[in-house]
């Protein structure tokens, strides 16, 4: 029996991934919807740009909180207790779209957005933290293969069917409710999930108590260099999806001569490379060390990255290439992402897991912040190709020093 079998057996699991797919494909379609009411309300960039900062800034205001929470309290009562909020948030945003008029109901958008960002910190914390728990060491890749596979059909099933679907038979309040729903599945299934009972003290909840507990966090990852590499090496993939979506649509429409509109389709093959690199290590993770699934990963970033900046039209024989070497950039993105979690789950004592999962994503968060205008205007000063090119040379140079750190563990 294969190891993405057994954990399949586990009920626990099963569970916690059911409640991880109904909510985000909640999510996922209410931000849809968002985004759907705001360009027919306002028909802004700015306003949208104001509904995606919504979304985003709760990464780097609650995001260290979270891990410290969700390392005091009973896990599974923070999952408890976030879904019941989702379901809250979900209802809430029904009743504005069908109370509020459109100048209200821009406010109660970005509200809306915002909170569900904000549960979020808590929730991929204790989910993260969670997992090893639940499944046996020796099955904790292949099961971080098949959670993120969940988060993948999340997205399509959200953004690319509930949301679109919805919207058209029944509008905003449609899309809400369903979510509603959603949240509620998702509460139910991770309420019965077995408890672990609090890990830290109740006493002692102070300010300074929180930011000792902050910083312990932080000393561990830096402590312990497998921990501080994969840190390091997740946050450079929430880079480089960031600079990629910011020159999307520049690259399809000035590179490749395509309408804008087109640069979804190639989000189409990256998805499919992400799910077969999610395949590959939860199936043959045993072929090679962690360290080694995340060389590889780097490299194949870097080299389809390098390959991306040569095509100059999306015909001819350039058409298959660009669609391959998008494929690829999912794969390596899959490579570096379920190993490097992985390690951000095995290496840190059960107490203080939900800490370093968070420290990492705060990061992953600000480091994400700065890449955004410097790619855009790097692009317009010297070109997209050469950007792209530039980036390749750096991911490359930080696969090498993967590898070679990998070759001497």
């Amino acid at each position: 029996m294969s190891l993405r079998t057994s954990v399949l057996k586990n009920e626990d699991f099963r569970r916690l991934c059911l409640a991880q797919f109904t909510s985000l494909t909640a999510t996922y379609a209410i931000y849809f919807a968002s985004m759907a009411l705001v360009e027919e309300i306002t028909r802004s960039s700015a306003q949208m740009g104001l509904m995606i900062f919504s979304s985003t800034l709760p990464g780097l205001l609650f995001g260290l909180v979270a891990g410290v929470v969700v390392d005091r309290w009973e896990r599974i009562n923070v999952l408890v207790a976030s879904n019941a909020l989702r379901v809250l948030v979900a209802l809430g945003f029904a009743a504005a779209i069908h109370i509020l008029p459109q100048t209200h109901l821009l406010l109660a958008i970005y509200l809306s957005n915002f909170c569900l960002s904000a549960i979020i910190q808590f929730v991929a914390s204790a989910e993260g933290a969670t997992i090893p728990r639940l499944v046996e060491e020796n099955r904790l890749l292949a099961a971080n293969s098949l959670f993120n596979l969940s988060s993948l059909a999340s997205q399509g099933a959200g953004l690319v069917v509930l949301a679109p679907l919805l919207l058209k038979v029944g509008g905003g309040e449609a899309v809400s409710l369903a979510g509603a729903v959603l949240c509620l599945v998702a509460l139910i299934a991770v309420a019965s999930l077995p408890r672990e009972g609090s890990l830290r003290p109740r006493e002692g909840r102070t300010l300074g108590r929180l930011w000792a507990d902050l910083r312990e966090g932080w000393r561990f990852i830096f402590s312990d260099r497998l921990v501080t590499l994969a840190t390091f090496q997740l946050t450079l993939t929430s880079v480089l999806a960031l600079v990629l979506s910011t020159l999307a649509p520049g690259f399809v429409a000035r590179i490749l001569g395509l309408e804008v509109a087109d640069a979804v389709y190639m989000a189409v093959p990256i998805g499919v490379g992400f799910g077969l690199g999610i395949a590959l290590v939860g199936r043959r993770g045993e072929l090679m060390r962690k360290e080694g699934w995340i060389s590889l990963g780097l490299l194949a970033l870097g080299l389809s990255l390098a390959v991306l900046s040569f095509p100059r039209r999306a015909s001819g024989l350039f058409l298959p290439l660009i669609l391959g070497v998008t494929l690829a950039l999912g794969l390596g993105f899959a490579l570096v992402i379920v190993p490097a979690k992985t390690i951000l789950q095995e290496r840190p004592p059960a107490q203080m897991r939900g800490r370093v999962i968070s420290a990492q994503l705060v990061l992953g968060n600000a480091a994400s912040t700065l890449p955004i205008p410097l790619a855009g205007g790097l692009a317009d000063l010297i070109g997209i190709r050469k950007v792209v090119f530039l980036v390749a040379l750096i991911t490359l140079a930080v696969g090498a020093i993967s590898t070679s750190t990998a070759a001497k563990g």
